[in-house]
């Protein structure tokens, strides 16, 4: 019969390292830190030939520690929970790995659908090319709405604003129609739930070549009159949309960001 152990303090190091071996939680009952105070106890006690060797070393609380009796763990515990903790921190790194993968992947296949607009661009605007300005708000574009959405709103906006001299494209039209692809792809988004904003938004263009409105304010009085069932309220309106100097939109369309960092497009 082995001789018992001289008892020694446990280093902080030690006691730390067994802590996170175990996931500051009792290997007896469960109970986790700081819910239960937690103690270093000997798998083979001293008394019994055991040492201060970090596989004979477990985490338990207290309670557990202090009456373990006949709950002692198995000589193997230890080192078989060592083994386990390593496939684990394996696992999570190859985890990483694939995550990192696959988010290479999918930037991959997002910079291959920017091409596809840019290509698609090209066709639907005759001798210009989006620009690198045009690349970066066509990514931002591309967070907001679906590849097709986008392509559809720029044939679109090129059908409605492009506009021809001698025969060649007027360059600034071309600027103007990209600066329009966010709001068509907006208002066909909001119309499948409110198909009658086309109809307030007509009538707000209107309003607002004529006088200064408050465009969210006007877009909400249209609405509750239309939702109110008012047919014939536009003539009523006039008051509610004569804004101040300090919140009045001016006449005419007012274009996106896409257009206010400079020229998207390049022939």
């Amino acid at each position: 019969m082995s001789s018992p152990s001289k008892r020694t303090s446990i280093s902080k190091k030690i006691r730390f390292e067994v802590f996170k071996r175990d996931s500051f939680r009792c290997q007896y009952c469960g109970g986790t830190a700081p819910d239960v105070l937690l103690e270093i106890d000997h798998v083979k006690a001293l008394a019994d030939g055991g040492t201060n060797d970090i596989l004979n070393l477990a985490t338990a609380c207290k309670s557990c520690n202090a009456g373990k009796g006949k709950r002692a763990l198995s000589d193997q515990s230890a080192l078989e929970k060592q083994r386990n903790q390593l496939a684990e921190l394996n696992e999570r790194r190859e985890q990483q790995e694939m995550m990192i993968r696959w988010k290479e992947e999918l930037s991959n296949l997002k910079d291959a659908a920017i091409d596809r607009v840019c290509e698609f661009g090209s066709k639907v605007v005759p001798g210009f090319s989006l620009n690198e300005k045009g690349r970066q708000s066509l990514k931002k574009l591309t967070g907001q709405f679906a590849i097709d959405e986008i392509m559809d709103a720029m044939r679109t906006a090129s059908d409605q604003y492009l506009e021809y001299k001698d025969g060649k494209l007027v360059s600034e039209s071309v600027e103007d129609a990209w600066s329009q692809v966010s709001g068509i792809c907006r208002i066909r988004r909001t119309e499948k739930t409110k198909p009658y904003i086309r109809d307030l938004l007509y009538i707000r263009g209107v309003l607002r070549n004529r006088v200064y409105v408050n465009e969210r304010q006007i877009m909400r009085f249209l609405e509750d009159a239309h939702l109110a069932g008012v047919t014939e309220g536009a003539p009523h309106v006039l008051h509610f949309v004569k804004g101040s100097p300090t919140d009045a939109a001016p006449p005419g369309r007012r274009h996106s960001d896409c257009d206010r960092s400079g020229r998207a497009w390049r022939p």
